[in-house]
């Protein structure tokens, strides 16, 4: 089992499936014969082939007056729909360098689950792939893409006893990023509340055009391979009042320009590093905070949010000493990483990957942090029966990682934190973290 391991410390138990039913759920329209191959940029062919996990719940009450049949019905149809626009994710993967738009469909399953809404929601606090691992389809919680000509998209619909759904969706991360993966749900969610009007939602329609350097033919770069560790993943939450109380103690006459992202940010790689150090006797080796920046809005000339694809690089701050930790020197730091992002015409030679294994081939530590804050979650994502409850990424990919959203009410910021078990030990009796997250 891959993508986050959970130690006995944390309830393996599963919410229990009563049955299961799977179809392939294929474009409405034929790719046409000029985009039958979607070529991946360098960028891309560097990413792990993993599945990238996001459910979203609707409770019964929402649901009350519709059918399962009728919802069935109508996401199946409105995906088909869907995938005529976002035609690659249609399609194969082919030599992992390019895809192969050819219409296969993607997996789309059904099941019954034979527990309560309400413990679905506590199950999905844990963030682990032990929780809800019956919510998706088998091995597609940050696992590698594998099989016999997979689906590079899947889709779960899972129905609670006693009302209540959530719909799981896992994506290949070689295709894109989180933000490609939100915009697309965003788009199927959109179409179905507009049954299947695409003029009403052409403003949301999907961005193929690639930022240089691509690649054409066969080859894909290689990169070195993460090791596979045992890791323990938990739930922060940072009140937006806990953070302006951290604002007003940090006493910088810059603080009020801090946004919440940055603090946080901050705060969370502050305790996790000074963790490390107390493990090893002390010792502050260095390390890296290695948060992922979307470049979208930033490159020369801005793309559209709905550009499809790895749009990211890495914004890389090393420390080795206590006194590189404090909060405005982080912050600061992450800004000046920023600016020098800003305006970037390529990605050439801001490739994630090479970036992290130099890193990792010193022997630094890296401590990765990816932010989907500020995403356009909650209310966009409404397929017609309102809002969901709670959507969120499951688990992390690899150790010393954290992933930070938005609250479902946006009145904070929650951090899904995966570190080693001793490690996570320590970092939960952290004090400022306490008075910061109390949890």
């Amino acid at each position: 089992m891959t993508g986050g391991l959970l130690l006995a410390s944390i309830s393996r138990r599963q919410l229990h499936v009563i049955s299961k039913s799977k179809c392939i759920v294929k474009p409405a329209s034929p790719t046409p014969p000029k985009l039958k191959q979607y070529n991946l940029s360098s960028q891309d062919r560097m990413i792990r082939n993993l599945y990238m996990p996001i459910i979203l719940f609707y409770p019964p009450q929402q649901l009350a007056n519709t059918t399962l049949s009728k919802i069935s019905s109508t996401l199946k149809s409105s995906l088909s729909q869907t995938l005529s626009i976002y035609y690659p994710f249609a399609g194969r993967l082919r030599s992992g360098s390019y895809i192969h738009c050819n219409d296969e469909g993607v997996d789309f399953i059904e099941a019954r689950i034979g527990s309560p809404f309400s413990e679905a929601l506590e199950k999905e606090a844990e963030k682990s792939e032990a929780g809800l691992g019956h919510l998706f389809r088998h091995e597609s919680i940050w696992d590698e893409v594998s099989g016999e000509d997979p689906s590079l998209l899947l889709v779960q619909l899972n129905y609670f006893t006693g009302g209540g759904m959530a719909v799981a969706v896992s994506l290949s991360h070689r295709i894109g990023d989180a933000c490609t993966l939100c915009t697309f749900i965003t788009y199927w969610a959109h179409l179905t509340r507009h049954s299947g009007d695409h003029e009403k939602i052409g403003h949301l329609s999907p961005h193929f055009s690639q930022m240089p350097p691509y690649c054409e033919g066969d080859s894909v770069i290689p990169v070195s391979s993460l090791p596979k560790k045992f890791w323990i993943t938990k739930e922060i939450v940072f009140r937006n009042s806990m953070i302006r109380n951290l604002k007003a103690k940090i006493g910088s006459s810059c603080q009020e320009k801090y946004t919440r992202n940055e603090l946080v940010t901050a705060l969370l790689y502050r305790s996790v590093v000074t963790v490390l150090a107390k493990q090893d006797s002390g010792v502050f080796a260095t390390t890296v905070l290695a948060q992922a920046v979307n470049v979208r809005s930033i490159v020369d000339p801005p793309l559209p949010l709905s550009s499809v694809g790895n749009w990211f690089t890495i914004n890389h701050i090393p420390t080795s000493t206590q006194s590189e930790l404090m909060l405005n020197s982080l912050v600061e730091r992450m800004r000046k990483g920023k600016m020098k992002i800003k305006g970037m015409k390529s990605l050439d030679g801001n490739e994630v990957m090479p970036i992290l294994t130099d890193y990792r081939n010193r022997n630094c530590r890296v401590i990765s942090f990816t932010s989907m804050c500020n995403f356009p979650i909650y209310d966009v994502m409404d397929f017609g029966w309102g809002k969901p409850a709670k959507v969120t990424i499951v688990d992390t990919p690899f150790v010393d990682c954290i992933v930070m959203m938005d609250t479902p009410s946006g009145d904070g910021i929650k951090a899904i934190v995966s570190l080693e078990e001793e490690a996570m030990g320590h970092f939960l009796g952290d004090t400022e973290l306490l008075t910061c997250a109390p949890f």
